[in-house]
């Protein structure tokens, strides 16, 4: 943040396009209007955030994120088709065919220790819940997360109003957390999981002041809803950088909060065959998404469980367990212990529990007589793909894998597919017919 004369209001730093070369035509149009509306109607208004720091960067921006004077019920009366969303921030979402242009008003971010606020709210860790608290375009760039994600761009002038030094972090490919990285981590911990994204998306480096805290912080991740977490780890392993994304959770010490198995399989003795099979699931996600593909997330998350899976399985075993019962036994605990740390949809475990259960029978070779009907269940293809995988990665015989091959091909049951896990198939429950009138 620049230095300022003693009395003096504070000033941003402007940027003139002669130096930073965007223009409004990058921009989508829905945004653009979004701010030249506000601007009409006597509310400045900014394109700031994301949008900003990727077309810097030389990044296609998945959105376009406004920032205003103007309060939510203020911005809902000008635009017809929005709504007000969420309780810890207070947003607007204004809807343009596809396109969601979503609307922040400023805000002034923590108050002071011991000023109480209706619109502010912490939790006992000092996490932020809820933050709705207004104030000026300075206080807003001062508590936004990092340096980078706080420029201001206006569509009218085209500049950039830089208030925390984004643009010379930009240009020195660094990823700085604005203020004290403690408190802001305290204040939500799940920053340390968009540091790590950020860092794989840009291929900046996080500051060490950013990053020095995050070892012995990371367990405050356990005070985040599982639910925001499972949100968190679709950003960091499906948009293309999640071999670049994982290596700096394990970098960081953040990966146990997430999948407590899966790092715990990734010091024990099976460690160097779990990481290989784990590398090449990330590796064919992020091939995926550079072939225009949507990876899978189901076969992201059985490669984190299945180490551990198996574990379990043996345990089981070694008490006289049938091999098929100690899988669904083992399966049972897990899941059911992987909920509490990252809340992954039902309709995905009950997927993962489909390939995991798959790879035993598999595993039975294709002599066996119920060889043929594994060739017709839903997910057999993506429980194929998943046994390929543990094959590259050594974890399984090669000649496994092309005996299911060659057997699937030669029998008619199958069609060819591209491998992705199925929805499971449930008979539909009959609709109920009203009675008829007398």
């Amino acid at each position: 943040m620049l230095e300022q004369e003693p009395g003096s209001e504070p000033e941003p730093h402007i940027i003139p396009v002669t130096d930073h070369h965007l223009s409004r035509g990058q921009f989508s149009d829905a945004s653009r209007f979004v701010v030249d509306r506000l601007a009409d109607q006597g509310y400045p208004a900014y394109i700031v955030g994301g949008g900003v720091r990727d077309l810097l960067i030389g990044i296609p921006p998945k959105d376009f994120d406004v920032a205003t004077c103007a309060r939510p019920e203020q911005v809902r009366r000008l635009f017809r088709r929005s709504r007000i969303i969420g309780r810890r921030f207070r947003l607007v979402h204004i809807y343009f065919g596809s396109e969601i242009v979503e609307v922040a008003t400023f805000r002034s971010g923590t108050p002071t220790a011991g000023h109480a606020h209706a619109n502010l709210e912490l939790s006992a860790a000092g996490r932020l819940l809820r933050d709705n608290v207004y104030g000026t375009e300075q206080q807003d760039a001062v508590r936004r997360d990092f340096t980078i994600n706080a420029l201001y761009f206006d569509p009218q002038s085209e500049t950039i109003r830089d208030w925390v030094g984004g643009y010379a972090d930009i240009r020195g490919r660094v990823i700085r957390l604005i203020g004290v990285p403690e408190n802001r981590y305290r204040e939500d911990p799940v920053r340390m999981l968009r540091a790590v994204r950020f860092e794989a998306k840009t291929g900046f480096c996080i500051d060490s002041e950013t990053s020095e805290p995050m070892r012995h912080l990371a367990p405050l991740l356990a005070t985040v809803p599982p639910a925001r977490l499972f949100d968190e780890i679709t950003k960091i392993f499906l948009l293309g950088q999640a071999q670049n994304s994982f290596q700096g959770l394990l970098e960081h010490r953040l990966l146990k909060p997430l999948f407590p198995w899966t790092q715990e399989m990734l010091v024990s003795e099976k460690a160097e065959t779990v990481r290989a099979l784990i590398a090449h699931a990330l590796a064919e996600a992020d091939t995926h998404i550079r072939m225009g593909r949507a990876p899978s997330l189901v076969t992201l998350v059985t490669a984190f469980l299945w180490a551990a899976t198996r574990q379990y399985v043996e345990w089981h075993e070694k008490e006289g367990m049938e091999t098929l019962a100690a899988m669904h036994r083992a399966l049972a605990t897990l899941m059911r212990e992987q909920q509490k740390h990252v809340a992954i949809p039902r309709r995905i475990l009950e997927q993962v529990e489909s390939l995991i259960v798959n790879q035993v029978r598999l595993e039975r070779g294709v002599s066996v007589p119920s060889a043929a009907r594994l060739l017709t269940h839903p997910d057999f293809k993506a429980s194929l793909d998943f046994l390929r995988l543990r094959v590259e990665s050594g974890e399984a015989p090669h000649t496994l894998w092309t005996d299911w091959q060659v057997f699937s091909e030669s029998s008619p049951t199958v069609e060819a597919g591209d491998g992705d896990p199925q929805p499971s198939r449930r008979p539909r429950r009959p609709r109920r017919r009203p009675p008829r009138a007398s």
